[in-house]
């Protein structure tokens, strides 16, 4: 008996829900005119601001990656900096993918060196000062007692942990809506950085700047141990080769003062002999050492990501011409949202008030 009951009141209540979705559905119809002429209004006001809004400018750079060859071990500093778990990776080009590369291009650490960066060996000013005056980012934050003198113009040594903060809220709000990274084409390895913004000047000079310093990072990790191993092995050739010549040295001042030594005096010949087999063992290492400075050299050389520029910012940048298109459907579409919900509320609370 219970059971039955149970299952009357749930199909009551469905029937229930399934009456006011149908209520809703026909108010809606109900105020049509005025749902489509309010999502009409918001889109025409979207629209009238977004036209007599400063352009936004497109700085666009992409470049092919020719990964060196390499192993896991010596790729687990740069896998550390993107968030890349090396053990879940059973093949070294699944590392450095373009994939894996986007994320490096997009962290923390690249994008602050980025903002950092002085605007030109002319003007000293750092990026992120431009950026935030330009956004009106300076005014806002001086209007806080605890940052009426605040910059980004003072030694990077001497930024505080409020810079960090600061820092980090602009690159949030940077990489989410004006920092665009993509694969152009999935089967190549070819990467796209864009940066927009109304400041054209900012725009190129921050994407030239953020290129280089990643691409640099990228190749200088990538060949870090070899680079290391490199030093070591030429430090070793040095020494030897040091360690030769003085041997050398010493056997042409033995040959000067004994240009003719008697071969019957044996002990005249022990400084002789014991000089050349010093130096035939020097020569023996030296030798193989410099074998291995040649093999290490072509490792390196293997090892190193090419990195070739295709295009490059070019003044004057581009405006992007599909904005009227995605302006037009965008602003309809939150226009429709807007009004959707408006008139659904207004559904809601009516209802709410003829029960009370």
């Amino acid at each position: 008996m219970n059971a039955t009951k149970y299952i009357d009141d749930e199909r009551i209540s469905f029937r229930d829900f399934i009456d006011k979705v149908k209520g809703l559905i026909n108010y809606l119809l109900l105020n049509w005119k005025k749902l489509v002429l309010g999502s009409l209004v918001i889109a025409i006001l979207r629209i009238t601001y977004e036209v007599f809004r400063d352009p936004i400018y497109t700085a666009e750079t992409t470049f092919i990656i020719d990964v060196g060859e390499g192993d896991m071990s010596q790729l687990g500093s740069l896998a550390s900096i993107v968030g890349i778990n090396l053990n879940n990776i059973s093949d070294e080009s699944q590392l450095f993918d373009t994939d894996h590369i986007v994320e490096l291009y997009k962290s923390y650490r690249m994008l602050k060196l980025a903002f950092l960066s002085r605007l030109s060996d002319e003007d000293s000013e750092r990026l992120i000062t431009r950026f935030a005056r330009g956004k009106k980012l300076l005014k806002r934050w001086h209007r806080d007692n605890e940052l009426k003198n605040f910059s980004f113009e003072i030694p990077t040594s001497d930024m505080s942990v409020k810079h960090d903060s600061i820092l980090m809220e602009v690159i949030d709000d940077f990489k989410k809506e004006q920092l665009f990274i993509a694969k152009p084409n999935r089967k190549l390895m070819i990467l796209s950085v864009k940066v927009e913004d109304d400041d054209a000047l900012f725009a190129e000079k921050f994407n030239t700047v953020l290129v280089k310093i990643v691409n640099q990072f990228y190749e200088s990790t990538s060949t870090k141990k070899t680079s290391e191993n490199l030093k070591i092995l030429q430090s070793q050739a040095d020494s030897t080769r040091v360690i030769l010549d003085r041997s050398l040295d010493k056997l042409a001042t033995i040959s000067e003062l004994q240009p003719n030594p008697n071969p019957l005096y044996y002990t005249n010949q022990v400084p002789f002999q014991k000089l050349q087999i010093d130096i035939e063992a020097s020569a023996a290492i030296y030798e193989e050492i410099i074998k291995n400075l040649e093999m290490a050299k072509i490792t390196h050389r293997n090892k190193k990501p090419l990195i070739q520029i295709i295009d490059e910012p070019i003044r004057p940048l581009s405006i992007d011409k599909s904005r009227p298109i995605k302006l037009i459907a965008t602003s309809g579409l939150i226009g429709g949202i807007f009004m959707l919900l408006f008139f659904t509320l207004q559904y809601v609370w009516k209802k709410l008030m003829l029960i009370s």
